[in-house]
This record gives C-alpha cells, sequence and structure tokens, in this order.
C-alpha cells in the first residue's frame, strides 16, 4: 500500500471503536474494511444492503471527488464493482440461488482472487490518498439506515 501510514492515522485517529464515524475519512476507510473483513472473515455470508451502500458510497465518494486520475477512478470503480459482484454472488449461493457446479465455476475463474487484499488495498490507497488532501476531517452525518 502506498498509503499506509495514512491509513493507519486515519484508522487511530479518525474511526470510533463501534459505529459510524462521524467523518467523512474514517467513514470512507471504515466501509472498506468492513467489506474486506466480511470478505476474508466471512465469505460473504452476511452480505446485505450495507454492504451495497458501502460499495456505491464509496465509489461515489472517491472516484466523483475529483482528486483522482483517470486511470485511478477506473482502477478503484473496477475494484468496488468486483467486490460487489462477489457479494452479490455469495448472497444468492448462501441463499441457495446458485448451484454448487456454477459456484466452482465462477470461484476457479472470476473470483479467484477476490479474496485477497488487492482490491481492497487499492480502495484504502485511495481513501489514505483523499486524507493526503484533505488532513482536517470533514463532517460525515452517520447513516441511520446503516446497522454496520
Amino acid at each position: 500500500m502506498k498509503y499506509k501510514e495514512e491509513c493507519k492515522h486515519i484508522w487511530k485517529n479518525l474511526i470510533p471503536k463501534a459505529g459510524q464515524a462521524d467523518n467523512l475519512q474514517g467513514e470512507l476507510l471504515r466501509q472498506i474494511e468492513k467489506l474486506r473483513y466480511e470478505a476474508q472473515n466471512n465469505g460473504n455470508i452476511n452480505w446485505d444492503s450495507d454492504f451495497e451502500y458501502f460499495c456505491d458510497f464509496l465509489n461515489a465518494s472517491l472516484c466523483e471527488g475529483g482528486f483522482l486520475s483517470a486511470d485511478e477512478k477506473k482502477d478503484v470503480a473496477g475494484a468496488l464493482s468486483k467486490i460487489k459482484a462477489f457479494g452479490q454472488f455469495m448472497c444468492r449461493f448462501n441463499n441457495g440461488d446458485v448451484s454448487d457446479d456454477e459456484f466452482d465455476a465462477r470461484n476457479r475463474g472470476e473470483f479467484v482472487n477476490i479474496m485477497e487484499d488487492d482490491l481492497y488495498d487499492a480502495v484504502c490507497d485511495a481513501v489514505g490518498m483523499f486524507y493526503s488532501k484533505n488532513k482536517t476531517p470533514i463532517p460525515y452525518k452517520p447513516n441511520p439506515d446503516i446497522l454496520r
């Protein structure tokens, strides 16, 4: 990760022990780490509308913020798209709407690396870059519809 120190600072200083952050920088990092944890530790078994919201909120906040280059936007949007597609797929699998054969085929091909850190680190780097350009906490009003 290119912005590891910035992310460490955000995690330590701008994210509460529980619940949503009251600043945008902290909330962005909290959300991508929630997505990472759910995929890597739970296999997205708990995937729900909160995780969908995180993908969409991160994409809008980072890719429309005007601080990423066109290539960086493409990387972040692509990472979030893959994360979201895997979550949706696993939700359907866990609900019995995907066969074991389809699961095996997709996980050998399309989703083979989704649990690796690369996708999540790309989004974290964008958060770190955002923080490096916006060190003063930007107020964020927690979304009352989000339970995670």
